[in-house]
């Protein structure tokens, strides 16, 4: 008969062994939950996020228009098509520009937020530099780039009124025929302006000036302002001006006068 020999006994596990595999899994398990707990805290922060956002404390509540003197609040925030409760998430500051740059008396804008709940609109208005005639009838302002600014029945005072300039758009478009003149009043310093009661555009983009009492200079063109505006004043200083008929100064140099 065989004897088989019995099994050894089982080993027995050092119990500073099982004490240390005890704590790794404990490790293991609050290392999981703190994980799980940050996962929780982005979810709970991004649905708060977007509940907040979504929510009327982002609405736009006041809309405030600054510099604007000849246009109305009401016509820029109308051309921003901006409204009240609109997500301030949802303002376009780069949409907004053309069409309030559109309006005749703006040059330049800014569109601001200010959280939680306000925009700005910031506009710098075009100086008036001139008038001239509209089809109307009326006078047409006009900056200096030739835009016309507006029409009305009385110019404001020390406005030079441009002529033949040709057909002058609506307010909001640009004369182009005034281009030549304007461009040579911009040269003119104040004392001579002051002598000055029109200017004329002529063929060839040359100018004249109308003078009080009396009188016309043929200009030319913006160039070599400098030296013709010194031949104006030079000849003006030295004779009797209630005669005269005409100053060409478009040769600086050798400028011609001719009497009445």
């Amino acid at each position: 008969m065989n004897v088989h020999p019995a099994p050894p006994a089982a080993t027995r596990m050092d119990p500073r062994i099982r004490r240390r595999r005890i704590e790794v899994r404990r490790d293991e398990g609050r290392r999981r939950l703190r994980i799980l707990v940050a996962l929780l805290g982005v979810v709970a922060l991004t649905a708060g996020t977007v509940l907040t956002v979504r929510s009327s404390l982002l609405d736009v509540d006041h809309i405030e228009v600054e510099g604007a003197t000849h246009t109305t609040p009401e016509a820029v925030i109308a051309a921003s098509g901006l409204q009240l409760g609109t997500a301030m998430t949802k303002v376009d500051e780069t949409r907004m520009l053309p069409a309030i740059e559109a309006l005749p008396w703006v040059r330049r804008v800014d569109v601001r937020r200010e959280w939680p709940g306000t925009v700005v609109i910031t506009v710098e208005e075009r100086v008036a530099r001139a008038v001239t005639v509209a089809i109307s009838g009326l006078w047409a302002v006009l900056d200096g780039d030739g835009r016309v600014l507006a029409e009305v029945a009385e110019p404001a005072a020390g406005l030079l009124p441009l002529e033949e300039v040709g057909a002058v758009p609506e307010p909001g478009g640009t004369a182009p025929g005034a281009g030549a003149p304007l461009a040579v009043l911009a040269t003119l310093p104040p004392t001579l302006a002051s002598r000055v009661t029109g200017l004329v555009a002529g063929e060839g983009g040359e100018v004249e000036l109308k003078l009080n009492p009396r009188g016309t200079v043929r200009f030319g063109s913006a160039a070599d302002a400098a030296a013709k505006v010194r031949a104006i004043e030079t000849v003006l200083a030295s004779v009797d001006v209630r005669n005269l008929d005409v100053l060409d100064v478009r040769l600086p140099s050798s400028p011609v006068l001719t009497r009445a």
